[in-house]
This record gives C-alpha cells, sequence and structure tokens, in this order.
C-alpha cells in the first residue's frame, strides 16, 4: 500500500502537480508495471480522485480502465462529472 502526508491544497486547483499524491505517481506507476492492483492511502484532498485518474490514463499502463471506490454515491457522481470534463 503506498500512503502519502497530509498537505492542504486549495479545492479550486484540483489538478496542480502540488498535491500530496504527485509524489508518490512515479512509485505508483512503478507498482502498476509489476501488479495488476495497487492500494493506495492518502488523506482527503490528496488528489486521489481528481488529479491522480487522470495522470494514470496520461502516463500509466492501464488499458482504460480505473477503480476508483467512493463511500457516497452524490461523491462518485460528482467525481466522474468532473473527470468526465477534464
Amino acid at each position: 500500500m503506498l500512503q502519502c502526508g497530509a498537505k492542504k491544497v486549495n479545492p479550486v486547483e484540483p489538478f496542480v502537480t502540488s498535491l500530496p499524491v504527485a509524489a508518490v505517481l512515479p512509485e505508483l506507476l512503478t507498482a502498476l508495471k509489476i501488479a495488476p492492483q495497487v492500494l493506495l492511502s492518502a488523506p482527503t484532498g490528496a488528489g486521489k480522485s481528481t488529479w491522480l485518474p487522470l495522470q494514470l490514463l496520461q502516463q500509466g499502463p492501464v488499458a482504460g480502465k480505473i477503480l476508483l471506490l467512493e463511500p457516497r454515491r452524490l461523491a462518485a457522481r460528482n467525481v466522474a462529472q468532473r473527470l468526465a470534463e477534464a
């Protein structure tokens, strides 16, 4: 499991590379080349739901599939809409 630290982030700018998950992106990409599944644990606002899926689609060894779990239905819909617009 990969973990990244907490960091205050402006919610208006979710796609900037200063997000905490940006620091573990190279390690995550390497892990995905070795294993078909990787579990990432990070605090709220780290970029797990917004920035990271877009980076994985652009840079990662994924075949167009990313499984993203959201604890609430409304959150899942909002994230899906935001990613579709990006």
